[in-house]
Parts: C-alpha cells; structure tokens; sequence
C-alpha cells in the first residue's frame, strides 16, 4: 500500500458557478463553502473552444482533443462512412489509470463514457447509476452492484426523457435528482467507510441532468399548474445544487483528514438558445443554393434514416429508452449509414447539443467522398459565407456569430484530426430560437416556424465554458488562484499530489502543440 496521503476527487457535473456562488453567498451550499474557506479555488477551461459537448474525455484522458478525438457521445466513423459510439475496436481511448501503477487502489464511480474503457488491477467502478449520459452500467469488482443495491436501494434516475417536456416529467425529475444525489452521497460514504482508497473519483451526474431541463420553465406549459407545484419547480433548479452539496457533505464525512480533496466542475449551464436546432435546416438551403429545386441539391438519404426523421420523438424515444443500450448502441451505425446519399453530399452535420458541427464528405478520408481536397478550403470559405448570411427573421441579427475551421483548433497532423468536424458553427445568442418565427438569406431564402414553438429537446438548459474547481488539504494554499487549468491537467495533479510519476507519452499542451510548463496547485 502507498505511504502518500490519498486523494479524492468529486464532480458536479455542469455545475454553473454562477449559481454556485449565490448559494454560497446565500448558505445553502455549505458543505463546499467549508472547503474553499480552507482551500485553492479559481477556473477550469477545456479546449479547444467550440468542443464544450464531452468534455469528460479530455479529462478522462488526460490529452488535448485531437489525441483522443472523443468529442461527442457519437463518433464520426470515416472508413465506414457512419456514426458508431466509442468502442476500443475502432477508436481505442487510453483512460488515465492506465498510467497508474497498479499499487494504487483506484476507485471510480460514474465517471461519463467510461463503460466502454479498460479496467486496471486494484480497482473498484460503478458506472451507469446516476450517470446523465447512459453508456451501459459497468461493475468491478463483480456482484459489487448487487451488494450496493442491497444497502441502498435501486439507482434512483431513470433514462433521459429527451423531447418535450409537461410539468409532471419535470416533477418526477425533481424527485429524481434531489433522491438520486442523497443516494450517491451514501454509496460514496460507504465505499469510503469500507475500504482505503489512494485515489478516489466520483461524479454527481445529477447536477448535469437537472441543469438541462430544470433551469427554467421556459419549455413547458403552465398555465393552470397548482400553485404547490409551480412553486416546486421554480426552486427546482436550486434543489439540484443544494442536495448535491448535502450529498458532498456526507461524502467528506469518510475523507480522512491527511486526503486531498478536489470538488470540480468541467464546464456550467445557462438557458439553452437552440439555434443549433436550426442548422440542418441552412445546410440544405445552401447545399441546394436556396432553389428547391436545383439539381445540385443531394437527393434523400435511406430508408430507415427516413423513417427514423419521420417518426415522433416523443415515439422514439420512448422506446430507445426502453430497449437495451447495447441494442441501441447497434441501431446508430444503422441508421446514419444512409442518413445521405453520399454521391451528392458534399458536407453534412454531425449530432450536436449547443454548437454546430459540419463535415467535409472528403475523397480520401471518407470512404464515399467526393469532394477533391483541393477544393476543401474553397468550400469552407463558401460554408462560412453562407451561413453567416442568414438573418433573424424578425430582428434583422445573424444568427451565426463565427465559424471555427477545426485546423485553426487542432493540428492538422493529430492522431485523432480525422474523426473530428471541419467546421465549428458558433451561434450569435441574443435571443433563444423560440422567440423567432425563422431566419433569412439574401441568397438561399427563408426557414420559418412557429413563433414560440418549444426545443425538440425539450432542454430548458444548455452548456457554458464555466468550469471551476475547490480543493484543499496538505500542502495546498488557501485562497483564490489567478490561474486558469485546463481539464487535461487536473488527473496529472491528482498524479502530483500521490507522488506517481506522471503519464508516459501524453501531450500535456495546448491544442496549438504548445508545451506550457505543468502547473500544480501546491
């Protein structure tokens, strides 16, 4: 066993400080109002800008994106002209207790995107009980899950109800949360209480989950509600924060006083404007050039990806969220295989939640590409030109504020460039999309809607680049730090403060291929 102090790390995952502060300032966070009057806090970034998606994977590998490629839940597969989720078979992905000597005794629970990721010797995982993204549940040692459930009752959180929203599903989430963070809380403390680990990591999925559809009422209907109910939901968002600083305090109770504890947050939460909802929509209009009827325009893609579109969403997903996630982990390569008819597809968006991602179908990197490289920075020039002449409808504003080449982010020579977009869409937010009635272009016409129609999603909330951290004990000054970290070297200082060596072969710079000096927080 290590003679180093251990170390425990906790995420609140998508915490906005913003709010933080508040109810710290209000003392209803006190748990974590303890731990920076004690300890180091200031900002976390993670780059590059425009990924703010899954920021887990930098973090989980400790690697800037173009190392690991892991941007989003679903990968875009080149040479099989499809999308698939992370698996070890096509994209491996090394965790960071893969460089951890196996001495160590490690233990992870809910860590999102883990299921798919080796284990290690000397470890303990629970995954996929209050994680907000479901990859599978995942266990080790075996039984583990059984035993937990025996002591505290079946996981609390069911699968993500993602579409329209009623007050009675943001209820039922409500309860979710505020229970689910009271159970994590426990199971952290047991483990903690049971068994002596050198390094500890847990993250407070909920958090994530409640921010999304609990930050406003903005995508429900509320006329009628019953003033007890409407009074629940309001303070919905702040019962996210303060049960999850409940759930911390009850975890710190088994930390023994030698550890080093970290509480964290990737990135925050703020309304969700939805314009990314819209782009799909522009990439017709200016792959067409605005006529209906061009020639130029690509023709449908397959079948089943037509079904998949024409189906309700509130259909689908009632039964994706029903069937196994390995069934629908299968059905994903499925249908985007001919979500295109790639002979007359020259570029096509990649799933997204906040910013807009749009891909090259480029000959020599897809396996149906047809557009020559050589002409690759010509039709970026003419996918920037023509997405920022669309207009609000009704304010006469762009809609899109910038577009990132994904070469000015990442180097063009990176491992994992490749699976990665071309171009980042990064939207001009001065008003959420359900206060428009469409948007306008001078050159490839109109999109309307409804005005006042709600988000497909049915997300109130959506991400910031707002991450923070707290930590405190040994060796760590107190105070606020004027220094920003980036989500890749917060497991290379929890390395630091175990005194193990750290990572072979990583990359510790910045997306540019700078290599800036490691900062630690002692």
């Amino acid at each position: 066993m290590p003679d180093s102090s251990p170390v425990v790390l906790i995420g609140l995952d998508a915490a906005e400080i913003d709010m933080v502060d508040r109810l710290i300032a209000e003392g209803r966070m006190p748990a974590l109002a303890s731990l920076r009057a004690r300890g180091s806090w200031g900002p976390v970034r993670t780059g590059p800008r425009g990924f703010l998606s899954l920021v887990w994977s930098t973090f989980t590998c400790s690697a800037p994106l173009g190392q690991h490629g892991w941007y989003f839940n679903k990968i875009w597969n080149p040479d099989r002209q499809r999308l698939q989720y992370v698996d070890p078979a096509w994209l491996p992905v090394r965790p960071f207790w893969a460089d951890l000597d196996p001495k160590y005794r490690v233990g992870v629970i809910d860590l999102p995107y883990l299921a798919a990721l080796p284990d290690r010797p000397n470890m303990t995982v629970i995954n996929g009980w209050q994680c907000h993204d479901d990859f599978g549940r995942l266990e080790l040692p075996r039984g583990l899950w059984r035993r937990l459930e025996r002591r505290h009752g079946r996981p609390r959180l069911s699968p993500e109800v993602f579409g329209p929203q009623t007050a009675g599903t943001l209820l039922a989430l409500r309860r979710e949360v505020v229970a689910g963070n009271r159970q994590i809380g426990e199971i952290c403390h047991d483990l903690l209480s049971h068994d002596r680990y050198d390094l500890f990591l847990a993250v407070f999925g909920l958090v994530h989950r409640g921010g999304h559809y609990l930050w406003d009422l903005g995508q429900i209907d509320t006329d009628g509600l019953d003033p007890a109910a409407r009074a629940l939901l309001d303070g919905a968002r702040d019962d996210c924060y303060t049960s999850a600083d409940a759930a911390l305090a009850r975890v710190l109770e088994a930390v023994t006083p030698e550890a080093r504890v970290m509480v964290f947050a990737l990135h925050g939460m703020a309304r969700n404007d939805g314009w990314y909802e819209a782009l799909e929509q522009m990439l017709a209009r200016i792959h067409g050039g605005g006529g209906a009827r061009d020639p130029s325009a690509p023709r449908k893609g397959g079948l089943v990806y037509r079904v998949k579109r024409a189906l309700p969403w509130t259909l689908v997903r009632q039964v994706t969220r029903r069937i196994p996630q390995s069934w629908n982990k299968a059905l994903v390569p499925l249908w985007s295989r001919r979500m295109h008819h790639w002979p007359s597809t020259r570029f096509f968006a990649l799933p997204m939640d906040l910013h807009g991602y749009v891909r090259l179908n480029l000959k020599g990197r897809e396996r149906e590409g047809i557009v020559e490289p050589a002409d690759a920075d010509r039709l970026l020039d003419e996918l920037d030109a023509g997405l920022r002449s669309f207009r609000d409808a009704d304010t006469g504003r762009p809609v899109v504020r910038e577009t990132i080449r994904v070469d000015d982010l990442v180097p063009r020579d990176a491992p994992r460039r490749r699976h990665l977009p071309d171009l980042v869409v990064i939207w001009e937010a001065e008003h959420p999309v359900t206060a428009s009635s469409g948007i306008v272009s001078e050159r490839f016409g109109a999109v309307r809607w409804p005005p006042g129609r709600r988000l497909a999603s049915g997300r109130s909330g959506n991400h910031t680049a707002h991450g923070w951290f707290v930590a405190a004990g040994p060796g760590i000054e107190p105070g606020p730090t004027s220094r920003v970290y980036d989500a890749a070297e917060l497991i290379p200082n929890a390395f630091e403060w175990l005194g193990a060596p750290p990572p072979v072969g990583r990359d510790w710079g910045t997306e540019s291929g700078e290599q800036p000096p490691r900062r630690s927080l002692r």
